[in-house]
């Protein structure tokens, strides 16, 4: 246990003394911070009154527009502008030329040239795809047009307005989860994992073949035992990679529960995660955490250079970039379904299954247990078997050590034994 320690003590120093690693954290932490807090003090402030603070009216923004129209189709601007959403300023031009000029040079945002009620031609310089102006524009001159001919054929045009505009009400009942309302801070959940598991597994591999490529590993393993030393560096890592997300994330929701008002309430869905969704967090993504990273700190020994790591640690990418698709599927198709319900009871893939379901879907206490107590399980198993084939691999230097290799000889030492 005193071995144990003292290289997790080792470790986090490493970690917590590394200039990027807390560079990283302490720009990550600001930026959060800054993108919550800034945006809610610029909205707390547009929200303290109409006045504008101090007593005077504020101007609504108003859109500069041209428009030519080629048979005076449109004979009331103003009514026009409203039935557009108000807030425009038009600029009547004498041709379509003198409409292009204008947009040319800046003078309007946009322009239109208008040949009758059911033909236009929308003008500007950059289409946007935020630019809602030729929709609304179409929308506006098809409700003048309707009005129009109903008014012609003799029907009063705002009862058949009011009759179009009447729907039916309803309510929704929801007897489990709301898996749309809850799909953004799954999602936010499902990414966090994943960028822990692949920066932190790949960090400890590294630190694994760094001490083995220069030599150090040789002095390690005839001193402190093999078990402290894997079980020491993943829990570090653990331990660190933890520690920056709940900095990074922590500050966040803190931020929006002290601007939440500021906000208007509009980011509740993702930052306002129940008790259960948090725990299946913490407890399926920390377990799915350990799993991934003792493999890597395992294959982190097969090979005596760091730049073999990525060609060595590819397979167990895959098995994790597999683990993550089927849950991107599921949180967009469905949370319940079969193939959800089986990755949430394989240890590869129930970090991410178990969280979706949690969040998402419906599943039993008893669900949980069991997959609970599989990943736990795994992670044991993951554990003496990465210490066994960390101290066979560290020992072996030159070309990268085929796992099955490793295994095979793990398993002969294990009968002789």
């Amino acid at each position: 246990m005193r071995q144990f320690l003292n290289v997790l003590k080792f470790e986090l120093n490493n970690y917590f003394k590394n200039k990027s690693f807390m560079v990283t954290t302490v720009l990550l932490t600001i930026a959060a911070i800054g993108i919550i807090v800034i945006p809610g003090i610029f909205m707390g402030n547009d929200s303290k009154g109409s006045d504008g603070g101090d007593g005077s009216a504020v101007e609504a923004e108003v859109e500069n527009l041209a428009i030519w129209d080629e048979k005076d189709t449109i004979t009331d601007l103003e009514a026009f502008s409203e039935a557009m959403g108000g807030g425009i300023a038009w600029k009547e031009c004498k041709d379509a030329e003198e409409v292009r000029s204008k947009v040319n040079e800046g003078e309007v945002e946009a322009g239109f040239l208008v040949e009758d009620m059911l033909h236009y031609t929308y003008v500007v310089e950059n289409n946007s795809m935020m630019d809602d102006k030729d929709a609304v524009f179409q929308s506006a001159l098809a409700q003048v047009y309707r009005m129009q001919i109903l008014n012609e054929k003799g029907i009063d045009a705002a009862e058949m307005e009011t009759l179009y505009q009447t729907m039916p009400e309803s309510t929704q009942e929801i007897l489990g989860k709301d898996s749309a309302k809850n799909y953004a801070y799954t999602y936010m959940l499902v990414m966090i994992l994943y960028f822990l598991l692949v920066f932190y597994g790949q960090m400890i591999s590294v630190s694994v073949t760094t001490e083995k490529s220069n030599r150090a590993i040789e002095i390690l393993v005839t001193s402190v035992n093999s078990t402290s030393l894997i079980f020491g560096k993943v829990l570090a890592g653990a331990i660190a990679g933890v520690l920056q997300c709940t900095i990074i994330l922590g500050s966040a929701v803190v931020s929006y529960q002290m601007f939440r008002e500021s906000w208007n309430y509009r980011l509740d869905f993702l930052f306002q995660i129940p008790q259960s969704v948090w725990i299946a967090f913490v407890v399926f993504g920390l377990l799915g955490y350990l799993l991934y990273a003792f493999l890597f700190g395992m294959l982190g020994a097969l090979v005596s250079k760091t730049e073999d790591i990525s060609k060595t640690s590819m397979p167990l990418l895959m098995i994790y970039m597999v683990s993550f698709f089927i849950a991107i599927f599921g949180m967009t198709s469905s949370s319940d379904s079969m193939m959800m319900r089986v990755a949430s009871f394989v240890p590869f893939t129930s970090s991410n299954a178990m969280l979706i379901r949690v969040a998402m879907g419906s599943v039993e206490v008893w669900e949980i247990l069991i997959s609970a107590g599989l990943l736990i399980g795994s992670c044991v198993v993951a554990g003496v078997l990465a210490a066994k084939i960390f101290r066979f691999g560290t020992l072996m230097y030159g070309n990268p050590i085929k796992f099955s290799n490793a295994l095979k000889n793990v398993l002969d030492q294990s009968k002789r034994v």
